[in-house]
């Protein structure tokens, strides 16, 4: 009669130790799921700083592009002006030097 008894005890035993290697492999699972939570939880939040950067820089890419063509229209509006300039300026350094 032992012998029919130490089968089912042994698988029994059996049992409980792949049920106890489970909960220790569910509770490294779960430790490994929160980690990985965590992780990206603060990876979206610098993920979503970096956006909030670009937009910013975007923005003042924006703003000196614009500072550029304003100061290449300037220099467009100079330099058609400049030959007018000189030649006034000219005219009037002859006058002073004529009424010497």
């Amino acid at each position: 009669m032992a012998l029919l008894y130490a089968a089912p005890m042994t698988d029994l035993a059996d049992l409980e130790r792949r049920v106890i290697a489970l909960e220790a492999a569910n509770n490294e699972n779960a430790k490994t799921l929160n980690w990985a939570v965590g992780t990206l939880g603060r990876l979206a939040a610098d993920v979503s700083a970096v956006k909030d950067d670009v937009k910013e820089l975007k923005s003042e890419v924006r703003e000196i592009k614009a500072d550029l063509s304003g100061l290449r229209k300037e220099f467009r509006d100079f330099q058609t002006s400049q030959p007018a300039m000189i030649a006034d300026v000219m005219r009037e350094v002859l006058r002073e030097r004529s009424g010497e």
